[in-house]
């Protein structure tokens, strides 16, 4: 056995006592610090310093119960079931379709479809397009901390975190620099009569079967015009979706502290306030299922419609009133979501408000199967690429700009 030196430890807390009681009876020195600060006029004293904390601390009590009244103020008597920005409705859209009675067309309009079969691009454009989605996901120099990743087969396991563009930041680019192009393929006559705003708010309720429901939505961009589009030709009619035993409203969250009153963002006297067509970013890192389920295709699609309800609902209640629910010239809205790659384009014709019983007339909503503007775009040994572009993504964007 090998013989090694004693090591003695001392208790840490004895330690730390006798040093504070020695440094306890130490005097300070004038250093002369005190003296150049108030030359500077910098010297703030202690005690003036604890009394400006304990104000904005007090500030920031009064702001917090300001804010805790202003909810109590919204308290409602009645709770309502709200759809927002990142739920899903559990059964997708049979279940959109049966909450705003409203029937789905799976195609365009005729006069929309046969503009988007006769829409051509020069090689120019094209090159411009593909620019555009080059610059959105691969050239941009702005570099962020992406979100955590999970392994469903490890999920104990922390991955590695990736640093890359923001998907939210993808998507803005991308579609700013998708309607410029749109702009130059329609001219001037056209671009007159539309204006471009971002990030808009609206918020509407409406009752079903003595149920309310309430839609506060956003749409990161919002496409309006000089004047409303005409209603599609031709009527409709079909049975609506039966989701028996569920109801209607299942997977919307209840509340019962809400803001009851509608919200368009733009008054009726300004000459841009047809809404025309709103754009709508899916991030499946915020929108999700209750039980953290992947969103499906039919969520996707059941989101983009009742966002497109919500903007003609709170249209119409501004036009003719709370209490109207059939008009005689239809809402329609153009809705066109995306997650970055996928695309989906819709139109919502709102032709009534009166969603109580299941017969009588109902609401529209054309749309597409969803398309993927491409397969990839990334850095492939060291080189941008862009594969499998899909031209039919960008005749859809512009009919939809030049729709009137």
């Amino acid at each position: 056995m090998r013989f090694t030196n004693s090591l003695w430890a001392q208790h840490l807390g004895w330690t730390f006592k006798r040093h504070w009681l020695v440094q306890g009876k130490r005097i300070p020195r004038d250093t002369g610090a005190a003296a150049e600060l108030e030359k500077c006029g910098k010297l703030v004293k202690s005690f003036d310093l604890v009394e400006s904390q304990k104000k904005s601390i007090q500030h920031e009590r009064l702001h917090a119960f300001e804010k805790e009244k202003d909810t109590h103020d919204r308290l409602q008597a009645t709770p309502g079931y709200l759809f927002g920005n990142n739920n899903v409705l559990v059964e997708g859209l049979p279940q959109a379709l049966l909450l705003t009675k409203t029937i789905e067309i799976s195609d365009l309009p005729e006069s929309l479809q046969q503009s988007v079969n006769n829409i051509q691009f020069t090689a120019l454009q094209e090159r411009g397009i593909k620019m555009a989605i080059l610059g959105s996901n691969v050239f941009s120099a702005d570099q962020a901390k992406l979100p955590k990743k999970r392994s469903h087969l490890r999920p104990e396991y922390n991955l590695p975190r990736e640093y890359s563009i923001p998907k939210e930041r993808k998507i803005t680019l991308l579609l700013n620099k998708l309607l410029t192009e749109c702009e130059k393929y329609a001219g001037p006559n056209i671009t007159s009569q539309r204006r471009l705003v971002n990030n808009v708010n609206f918020n509407v309720t409406v009752l079903k079967n003595e149920t309310l429901l309430q839609f506060g939505i956003d749409a990161q961009k919002m496409i309006t015009s000089s004047r409303p589009i005409k209603p599609i030709k031709g009527k409709y009619d079909g049975e609506l979706p039966d989701l028996h035993p569920l109801k209607c409203t299942i997977s919307l969250p209840k509340h019962s502290i809400y803001a009851n009153e509608t919200s368009y963002p733009f008054s009726t006297n300004l000459g841009c306030s047809h809404p025309h067509t709103i754009f709508l970013q899916f991030d499946n890192e915020k929108v999700k299922n209750i039980h953290d389920v992947e969103v499906t295709n039919s969520q996707f699609q059941s989101r983009n419609m009742l966002k497109a309800f919500s903007v003609a609902a709170a249209r119409a209640r501004q036009l003719y009133g709370n209490t109207a629910v059939d008009f005689s010239n239809p809402i329609v809205v153009q809705s066109i979501q995306t997650d970055g790659r996928t695309f989906h384009f819709g139109v919502f014709q709102l032709n009534t408000l009166r969603l109580d019983d299941s017969e009588g007339v109902k609401n529209y909503w054309f749309n597409t199967c969803n398309q993927d503007l491409f397969h990839t775009c990334q850095y492939v040994t060291g080189k941008p690429v862009l594969e499998d572009f899909n031209r039919d993504v960008l005749r859809y964007l512009y009919a939809f700009y030049c729709n009137s």
